[in-house]
């Protein structure tokens, strides 16, 4: 092999390991851990619930819900008939999975709770080379009641997308 040969090789294998360590320390920096919560706690809760949410887990999400959210989802699938709150899971399990969820505030008042919760998600604009592939992320904030029921936190409403 040439000289010139051996150096294109060489900076091509250098160019390559950059590109390894790039993509290495990217995912790193994505993959940040969701706080961990006191047992008990509201947040905690939520996190349990959107943990069932992302499995298409719906009898654990419906455990999770307060008694006036689940009777709301009777009511609707009393009234709509092809209300579907198994199907409905199922496609916010799918929605989720291109969404980061950080809760960012809390307001606690006795066995009521507040939680604010920033959502990023990821647009993709086309095709692009995992992991990075093209579009834009964009964020946005919600709120979302708990209840203290049972001496248990339980979601408040039929929260089933973000």
């Amino acid at each position: 092999m040439s000289q010139p040969a051996r150096v294109v090789l060489a900076i091509g294998g250098v160019i390559a390991l950059l590109i390894v360590v790039a993509v290495v320390a990217v995912l790193a920096l994505e993959q940040e851990q969701q706080p961990s919560y006191p047992p008990g706690s509201p947040e905690a809760a939520l996190v349990d619930y959107l943990a069932a949410l992302e499995a298409g887990d719906a009898d654990r999400v419906y455990a999770l819900l307060s008694r006036s959210a689940r009777e709301e989802i009777e009511r609707q699938e009393k009234q709509a008939g092809g209300y579907s709150f198994r199907q409905e899971i199922r496609y916010a399990r799918d929605s989720l999975r291109d969404a980061r969820v950080r809760i960012t505030q809390v307001e606690r008042r006795d066995t009521h709770a507040t939680l604010t919760l920033t959502i990023d998600r990821f647009a993709s604009s086309g095709p692009g080379f995992p992991p990075f592939p093209s579009g834009e992320r964009y964020s946005y904030t919600r709120t979302v009641d708990l209840v203290l029921e049972d001496g248990s936190w339980k979601v408040d409403e039929p929260l089933v997308y973000l």
